[in-house]
This record gives structure tokens, sequence and C-alpha cells, in this order.
């Protein structure tokens, strides 16, 4: 073969290895500026993942410092008034024991105390109206004497039943005013009991919802910052 076409070949052959050379370089820059580019990308998201959790930690202490200066009317105290209240509250101690009636009199109490001499004076009138009719110690006499005696015992007796069941109305009625008047303030010591336990019930419910509204709001932000995170890992993620 002629030296000049040996010549020219050889030239050719180095152009194409230059151009290939040049292609290759011009693709490691490439690939090298896209790396850089995944780079820089994953850094800034991960800066702006660190301003997130700034943010969040900002927010984390409003909203605590909010709860904290809340003018509320409730205290830990007022729940712990209220359970209490609630435990030691027994309806029996509002009833109000009044036990069984007790009447201890008998009829033979409101005898007049007089009966045996005047059911003896009314033997003797008896007596001597039979004596003055000149019947003296006949059966008919002693039948008068017995029905005047009799008649006599029978409306001392009624006087005296009449007397007992007196009594023993106004000694019921005082017993029964009794249990009114003590029910009336133990009824009034219940419902002055019942109104405290609604006062603290409500302070108690105040305390409470206040701190279900903070730990609602706390758990909302805590799982739009699991959100924001994984968005960011995500995004990380999907640049390799």
């Amino acid at each position: 073969m002629a030296w000049p076409v040996v010549a020219a070949m050889a030239a050719g052959a180095l152009a194409n290895m230059y151009a290939a050379d040049k292609q290759s370089e011009a693709t490691k820059q490439a690939t090298e500026a896209e790396r850089q580019a995944r780079l820089a990308a994953a850094a800034a998201l991960r800066e702006q993942g660190k301003s997130t959790q700034d943010e969040y930690d900002n927010m984390k202490k409003d909203i605590n410092d909010y709860y904290d200066t809340r003018v509320g009317l409730g205290t830990v105290d007022d729940v712990t008034s209220y359970r209490n209240s609630i435990e030691g509250y027994n309806p029996s101690d509002y009833v109000y024991d009044f036990g069984d009636f007790n009447y201890n009199k008998t009829k033979e109490d409101f005898l007049n105390p007089y009966y045996n001499k005047i059911i003896n004076d009314a033997a003797m009138k008896a007596q001597g109206s039979a004596a003055g009719a000149g019947m003296g110690r006949s059966t008919f006499a002693a039948q008068n004497i017995a029905r005047a005696v009799a008649q006599k015992e029978d409306e001392l007796y009624k006087t005296a039943l009449n007397e007992y069941n007196i009594d023993r109305s106004q000694a019921y009625k005082e017993y029964s005013d009794a249990i009114a008047r003590n029910q009336e303030k133990l009824n009034a010591l219940r419902e002055g009991s019942q109104y405290k336990m609604g006062l603290e019930g409500n302070l108690a419910k105040d305390y409470i919802s206040g701190q279900d509204a903070q730990q609602s709001d706390l758990m909302n932000l805590r799982q739009d910052k699991l959100n924001a995170k994984q968005q960011y890992d995500m995004a990380i993620t999907g640049l390799y």
C-alpha cells in the first residue's frame, strides 16, 4: 500500500478517536452536572425540612403559650374537688331517719283522778234516791244503784277515751311535723350539695375541654409535620 494512503488512513483513525474522546468527555460532564443538580436539590429539600422543623417548634410553642395563658374558669383542683364530691355523695345522707311513732299512754291515763269518789258518789246518790222512794234495800233499789254506777263509769270512760284520742292525735301531729321540718332541712342540704357539685362539674368540664382542645391542636400539628416529612423523604428519594 502506498504511503499516502496509509497516512490518510492513520489520520482518519486519529480523528475518530479524538471525536470519540470528546463525546465521552461531554457525556461525563453532563452526567456529573446532573448528579450535582440532584445533590443540590436534595440539599435544598433537607434545608427546607429543617426550616419546617423550626416552624413546627414555633407553632408548638405558640399553641402551648396560648393555652397556658388562656383565661379559663376551671383548674385541675376543680377536677379533684368534683371527683371527691361525687365519691362522697350518698343520697341516704339526706333522708331523715325518724323511726317509729311511739305513744306509751293508755286510756286509763286519762280517767278522772277522782274516778273512785265520783263512782261512790253516784252509788250513794242512787241509794239515797231509792231510800227516799221507800225502796230501801230492795232488788229494785240495787238495780237502780248498779245502773247509776254503770252510767257514770261509761261517762267517765268515754271522756277518757275522747281525751286519749285528742292527745294521741296531737302527739302524732307533733311527730309528723318534726319529720317534715327535719326532712325539709335535709332537702335544703341536698339541694345545696347538688348545686355545689353542679358548679364544680362546670368548672371541671371547662378545664378538661381546654386540655382536650390543646391536645387536639398538638396532635393535628404533629400529623402535619409527619405528612410534610413523608413528602420531603419521597421527593429526596425520587432524586436518586
